[in-house]
């Protein structure tokens, strides 16, 4: 046993192979992801929708429209990063740093909690060279926070043992703060804190309990009375939760994220949208509900499920949702090489459940709580990837134990046949999503304005799954850009057709629209659809459209409707610009061009619009430095 953190030298020298492998595996994986069009670009169903909520944040918007359907703490997150100066290559980066030490500071703590040394240095080592633990930190999705918030839970939580009751009542707090702060990650913790704090009573440490319960409190009710207060109603943590429940039992569920990002996804959650205005419940209400019949019309399937969830879990497979953009796993020669072994740690983690219960070893309670809890949750929603890696401490922690005293002389043979079995199931499984990481790697080209690639990848993947509001609406803008506006009508058209609740297709529908008239009402439609919560650039684009028919004061409306949801939208600020010089309020109409001068700097339209409008100002100083950088843009452009 290890009675202090000190290594000899052997150990240390172990140590830092283990530790320095890792770092090499993660740095190879960032440097091919760095490949991909969509390293540098926040883009994917989750991803997307984490990063907008990040730069709401960053405008000072704290509660969007309404409920965000996540846990609102990785935003903030994200939002802080990049207020330091990170961008997204840079909190890829960092992120996969973070879970790396955080990996290591768990080897650290079982040495702490004398544990074998060859369990603390087992555990490391898978903790250094398993694919999920690799692949998904460098990912824009909230997990990558839990094992940094879940690693020092666990060092509260142990360090509140055989202490006085002052030490206590501060480390089981604090445990119970960074808990509530995990829960503000991610929802499915709630399971978690339930378990630890059951158990801790159970146990009959009561003020362990009484002070990890409250830390939890101290951080949870303050939100939810916050939020509530905001909203005028009751609200938890976060809304969806009761979508995720049916997603997993219906009778079309097959134990995975079965629904992908797309148009039937898109088509299920705005019937229950309508379906729970039109009865005056929620939307989570309304899934419950659909959830609920399940079960009554056909118990022994939806029985079946749970145990089919349970076999998934422990499965080799790493199942990726729809946001992950999960073909790079197949696509990276690093990830690619490494997944085979999730299997053989399952199988070992089965191991060392049996030796645990054999040998008398001291037992790391919190990681097994978690994992069980985590099992839990994924047998009554869905079985994923992403939900299943914070199972990874325990799991990692009782195959250390399965590997550490397995007796190889004996058992070898049978160990190599499931190690080249796990070799040919993993490759037999090239993905299921390369269509949909096709789509993702479209959407990063036609971002990056290298439309003739983007195009043939949104082709691809436009014929193998149906995603209209996305490939189609994109499909539609590289049309336009050609020239062919008879193309991007007939796609938008397409895309009105198969999602009339989605408002970007009207709203690019009206854009190529000759006839005022329908434009306007093809405006209107999407403004219905986005209701009550439209984007900043549909009011945007509705109030170019008045612009262009001489609607001033419409047009002068939907930019201040455009404002509040963007106060610095650069289009929006170039056309404040243009009513104002219209106006011939030339001081405020420089004031517009400047701003959006400043923050597209290297528009040499917006330095030339600023210099013409200061000069009517009369505000040479303004006139001249606008002047300087449009001729310098244009020198710059000429060489």
């Amino acid at each position: 046993m290890n009675t202090s953190l000190i290594f000899r030298k052997s150990e240390f020298r172990l140590f830092l192979l283990l530790a320095l492998t890792g770092l090499i595996l993660r740095g190879l994986y960032l440097f091919e992801y760095a490949h991909f069009a969509n390293f540098d670009l926040a883009i994917g169903a989750d991803v997307g929708e984490y990063h907008t909520r990040a730069q709401e944040i960053l405008r000072g918007i704290f509660f969007p429209a309404v409920p965000d359907i996540h846990a609102p703490l990785y935003s903030f997150f994200i939002a802080g990063l990049q207020k330091i100066g990170l961008s997204l290559p840079g909190i890829r980066i960092f992120q996969t740093l973070l879970n790396y030490f955080s990996w290591i500071s768990l080897f650290f703590l079982l040495r702490k909690k004398e544990f074998p040394e060859k369990c603390a240095f087992a555990f490391l080592g898978l903790s250094m060279i398993l694919a999920p633990l690799i692949f998904h930190p460098a990912e824009l999705i909230s997990e990558t926070l839990l094992l940094p918030l879940l690693t020092a839970v666990f060092f509260f939580i142990d360090s509140a043992e055989n202490t006085s009751f002052r030490q206590k009542a501060v480390f089981s707090s604090s445990a119970g703060i960074f808990s509530a702060l995990a829960l503000l990650t991610h929802g499915m913790l709630s399971g978690f804190l339930l378990l630890e704090t059951l158990y801790l009573f159970f146990r009959k440490k009561w003020l362990i309990g009484a002070f990890f319960a409250g830390g939890i409190l101290l951080v949870i009710l303050p939100f939810i009375t916050v939020k509530s207060c905001h909203y005028g109603r009751l609200s938890g943590i976060q809304a969806n939760t009761g979508f995720n429940i049916f997603l997993g039992n219906n009778a079309k569920a097959n134990g995975l994220c079965y629904m992908r990002p797309g148009n039937l996804w898109r088509k299920t959650h705005t019937t229950a949208h309508l379906q729970a205005r039109s009865r005056n419940i929620s939307t989570d209400r309304y899934f419950l509900e659909k959830a609920f019949e399940f079960w009554k019309k056909a118990p022994l399937k939806a029985t079946g499920l749970y145990f089919k969830k349970i076999l998934l879990v422990f499965s080799g497979k790493e199942y990726i949702a729809g946001a992950d953009g999960g073909f790079l796993f197949c696509r990276t020669d690093t990830i690619n090489f490494l997944r085979f072994l999730t299997f053989p740690l399952f199988f070992f983690a089965l191991l060392g459940v049996w030796y645990l219960c054999k040998q008398e070893l001291p037992v790391w309670t919190p990681p097994l709580l978690l994992g069980a809890a985590l099992l839990i949750m994924q047998i009554l929603t869905v079985t994923s990837g992403r939900y299943r890696l914070m199972m990874f401490p325990a799991l990692i922690y009782l195959a250390a134990i399965g590997i550490s005293y397995l007796k190889w002389k004996k058992w070898f043979l049978p160990v190599c046949l499931i190690f080249l079995f796990s070799v040919w199931k993993t490759y037999s499984f090239m993905g299921t999503d390369k269509a949909e990481g096709t789509a993702l790697l479209g959407q990063a080209h036609f971002l990056k304005g290298n439309y003739e690639h983007a195009e043939e990848l949104l082709i691809f993947a436009g014929k193998r799954f149906k995603d209209s509001s996305r490939i189609d609406n994109m499909l539609g803008n590289i049309a336009e850009r050609k020239g062919n506006i008879a193309e991007a009508r007939k796609k938008y058209l397409k895309v009105t057709k198969e999602e009339p609740f989605m408002p970007e297709g009207w709203m690019n529908l009206a854009n190529v629209t000759p006839d005022p008239v329908k434009a306007d009402k093809f405006f209107r439609t999407a403004l219905e659809a986005a209701a009550p919560a439209p984007s900043a650039d549909l009011t945007y684009n509705y109030a170019k459209f008045l612009y262009s028919i001489k609607d001033s004061q419409g047009a002068e409306e939907m930019l201040k409707r455009t404002f509040n949801i963007d106060s610095h939208h650069v289009m929006a600020l170039n056309l404040s610009g243009l009513l104002a010089a219209d106006k011939k309020e030339f001081k405020a109409a420089s004031e517009f061009f400047h701003r959006a001068a400043l923050q597209k700097p290297q528009e040499a339209g917006f330095w030339k619009n600023t210099a013409i409008t200061a000069q009517l100002a009369g505000n040479k100083k303004l006139e001249a430095e606008a002047a300087q950088k449009y001729l310098t843009l244009i020198r710059n452009t000429k060489k």
